[in-house]
């Protein structure tokens, strides 16, 4: 066996002995002083100046989680009590085109754009063929309850037409209607690109969208004729 070889092994001894042994240094506090690690910009520090930077470091990351975890408590609070209130709307409508309007009008008052999207409907503000469905259900969905993030021009168009103005570098979270059969989409669009992401949680918004789907069943559809003077393109 080589010096090198000899070395190596030594070294890997003392590593797992260290391992097993962790206060090994708690009682020779006077190795500890003597020891000294390289340190990329501190030069030679020693030991236990090591293990405080790191604890520091450690603390301050803990501090930066526990806020984001506050904020993210603070906002998910506030979205439970907005969706909690928008069910308790929407179960009280005599109508489907009263649902629709009450889902927009929460939309709008949280800074987004929803779109309801219903297959073999007549009218087309509302329209969603069965091949527009069929393909983005399988180029998006693909067993998941929900797609979250950006959306291509042509999905854009195929969802929302082009006579509605969809926001281009915005994000989208778009939720399946289905009963028994598929019965279209629940979307809900925001101009920030970075809104609605795939690591997010839509516990809420697949509530909204069961309780919706569960209305499209039993409510009937009423627009008149100020809706389609209030949307030519429809």
């Amino acid at each position: 066996m080589s010096q090198l070889e000899a070395d190596a092994l030594t070294a890997e001894v003392v590593a797992e002995y260290l391992k097993d042994h962790p206060d090994f240094f708690s009682h020779r506090p006077d190795l500890v002083d003597r020891l000294a690690l390289p340190h990329q910009e501190m030069g030679s520090v020693s030991l236990v100046h090591i293990q405080m930077a790191r604890q520091r470091q450690r603390i301050d990351e803990l501090e930066e989680e526990i806020t984001t975890l506050m904020s993210l408590a603070a906002n998910n609070d506030r979205t439970f009590h907005e969706f909690m209130d928008l069910q308790e709307q929407i179960l009280k409508c005599a109508t489907l085109t009263e649902v629709c309007r009450a889902i927009e009008a929460k939309a709008q008052l949280l800074g987004l754009t929803a779109y309801v999207r219903l297959l073999g409907h007549d009218h087309p503000r509302y329209a969603l063929s069965k091949e527009q469905w069929q393909r983005f259900s399988t180029n998006h969905f693909n067993g998941k309850s929900a797609y979250l993030g950006r959306l291509r021009q042509v999905d854009r168009h195929h969802l929302f037409g082009e006579d509605h103005l969809a926001p281009e570098m915005g994000s989208y979270v778009i939720l399946p209607l289905v009963k028994r059969n598929p019965q279209g989409v629940l979307a809900f669009a925001s101009d920030d690109g970075g809104h609605f992401q795939p690591c997010m949680d839509t516990l809420f918004l697949r509530h909204l969208a069961l309780v919706l789907s569960h209305l499209i069943e039993i409510l009937p559809w009423q627009v008149n004729e100020h809706d389609r003077l209030s949307h030519p393109s429809a």
